[in-house]
């Protein structure tokens, strides 16, 4: 038996995917307020869009999982208190579906994922509000909902970002649905776009890891070398055994180390060596430009008088030498 949702209106002309987002949302360096005020506006508007519907109660084997992925993981601990609680007290918050495009029989979430698990593994219909909704409202809708639980860390959204892209939403509908400014999202793609697939995987949400250390492993993997060497060590099989939480910090040091033992096992390039030769072939120079020292080689026949000369010379034209600097320097 179905009956009104207890949500206040959701209007989906508020949330239309032509709109640009006014509060960048992502980020803590300087914007805290702006932070809590863009999750307030998403939680509003997603009471807003779920206004007014009925909820029903629909077989979850019915239901397909969003065109768009927004997870790399879940978190076991929370997703077995969802299942207690849902359990012990039943569902209390709907999920959001849309009719699926190809089986009038069948619909795809929106939003409401781990609900929609917990109903399959337990054997009973989810509460659901079904809405007509085109994919780019779908998106924004989903993308939405996820930033006012506040549950999906910055990879993951990173990550959702660019399967958005990826199934040809513009940017602009990406930024309304993450709720975030054209910087975010060029952060954001270039760790996604940087960092190895099998490495991102690997690392999983990483919930307590943000913005800041992803860049700093995006700027280690630019390097090929460390590149190869990321993915090689995050599928090692002692790698995989350490706990999700422990994984990103593992590997960002991992790198730093390996990047200082090949930096202290490749000496720095030499200059090119430059060679000078008497008219006479008499003499030989060759000057090698070395890091803080210029070596000299003299050969031939006249190499070791013209050393004696040479040096007994020194001081003179040491002078001559600073005496043409201060002349070049107009002092």
């Amino acid at each position: 038996m179905s009956r009104k949702n207890p949500f206040a209106n959701l209007d989906m002309d508020a949330i239309s995917a032509s709109q640009t987002p006014t509060k960048p949302g992502y980020g803590m360096t300087g914007a805290a307020k702006t932070v809590v005020r863009s999750i307030e506006d998403m939680a509003e508007n997603t009471k807003k869009l779920m206004e007014g519907e009925v909820i029903v109660d629909l077989d979850p084997q019915l239901i397909d999982v969003s065109f768009v992925a927004d997870r790399l993981s879940d978190d076991d601990e929370e997703f077995q208190e969802l299942l207690q609680a849902i359990r012990e007290s039943g569902q209390s918050t709907p999920i959001l579906v849309r009719p699926s495009s190809t089986d009038a029989k069948r619909y795809m979430v929106v939003f409401g994922h781990r609900r929609l698990k917990v109903a399959r593994e337990l054997g009973v219909p989810v509460k659901a509000i079904v809405k007509k909704l085109d994919d780019a409202t779908s998106a924004i809708a989903q993308g939405q909902e996820n930033a006012a639980r506040s549950n999906l860390s910055f990879i993951e959204r990173a990550y959702f970002a660019q399967n958005l892209i990826a199934s040809g939403m513009t940017k602009e509908t990406v930024r309304s649905s993450l709720a975030i400014d054209e910087a975010m999202l060029s952060k954001m793609l270039s760790v996604v776009e940087a960092v190895p697939a099998p490495v991102i995987q690997a690392l999983g949400a990483s919930k307590k890891i943000g913005r800041d250390r992803w860049l700093s492993l995006r700027q280690m993997v630019l390097a090929p070398a460390l590149s190869r060497v990321a993915v090689e060590h995050a599928g090692t099989e002692e790698f995989q055994k350490l706990p999700d939480a422990e994984r990103f910090d593992a590997l960002h040091d991992y790198l730093k180390r390996y990047k200082a033992r090949s930096s202290a096992k490749t000496p720095k390039a030499d200059v090119a060596a430059k060679d000078w030769n008497s008219r006479d072939r008499a003499l030989s120079i060759v000057v090698k430009p070395k890091a803080k020292k210029v070596a000299l080689e003299l050969s031939n026949a006249e190499a070791k008088p013209f050393t004696d000369w040479l040096t007994s010379r020194m001081d003179r034209l040491y002078d001559e030498y600073k005496g043409s600097k201060n002349a070049n320097n107009g002092v």
